[in-house]
């Protein structure tokens, strides 16, 4: 057994190396081993643009952003590595460095408190796309344990119906609501250097703070060329949207 077990890696290993080599990240990764972070960068941010939407890019993206000392745009990949990946701690752990990294002294916007921290643990755990696949299919099987109950008229069953249907419920609110907010009020990380907050959306409008790479904030109202956001300390304001970046799958 053993044998052909060592048989099998030996002829699996030159197709996986080969993989990896031709794989869309592959010429990213290799700019980053070679210590050219900037360039790296561009290549994870073009293959993002090009449709290619997963956590490990983001992931790799946000160490690329980090290493080539761009604060504001490590932490807008590593926040939307978590989108995709919200249980890795290597994704937290970086983005927590990268936070320390930003001049402004200002909390996560959507950060919970300690009470809705441990009663939605179960919903923070789960990415959009788990929470739309464990309601589907929590409905399905509950869908299919009621007809093989009604046509051979089982006897029992309600708890496991219940439960099932109460997570099936559960996960797809759970979804629609996590796909509203990232719709209508995600999170804008502040890419530009340094940029100011104003009262209006026009450069004539009242100066109220300036923010710096890597500032945090909730949207608003989004438009065009201007995004109003809302500060964890409360104070709104507008900023040009080109200094900004979405947290959105």
């Amino acid at each position: 057994m053993s044998a052909i077990l060592a048989l099998l890696l030996l002829t699996l290993s030159p197709a996986t190396a080969q993989e990896v080599a031709q794989s869309p990240g592959g010429a990213c990764a290799a700019q980053y081993e070679a210590g050219d972070y900037p360039a790296a960068a561009a290549c994870y941010r073009a293959l993002e643009a090009a449709g290619h939407h997963n956590g490990h890019l983001h992931y790799n993206e946000g160490n690329a952003w980090y290493r080539a000392g761009d604060t504001g745009r490590a932490v807008l990949a590593y926040r939307r590595a978590q989108l995709h990946l919200p249980r890795d701690g290597d994704v937290q752990a970086n983005l927590n460095a990268a936070r320390r990294g930003a001049k402004d002294d200002l909390e996560p916007p959507d950060a919970r408190g300690a009470v809705a921290r441990t009663l939605l643990a179960p919903y923070d755990a789960l990415s959009q796309a788990e929470l739309l696949l464990l309601g589907s299919l929590a409905a399905a099987l509950l869908f299919v344990l009621l007809a093989i109950r009604v046509r051979r008229e089982l006897p029992g069953g309600g708890g496991p119906l219940v439960l099932l249907g109460l997570l099936a419920a559960g996960a797809l609110f759970g979804w629609s609501v996590r796909s509203y907010e990232l719709t209508t009020s995600p999170v804008a990380v502040v890419v530009g250097a340094e940029v100011t907050l104003r009262s209006g959306r026009d450069l004539q409008s009242v100066d109220l703070v300036r923010l710096h790479a890597g500032a945090e904030a909730l949207v608003v109202e989004e438009g065009d060329q201007w995004v109003q956001v809302a500060l964890s300390s409360g104070q709104r304001g507008w900023l040009p949207a080109s200094e900004l970046g979405l947290v959105r799958p």
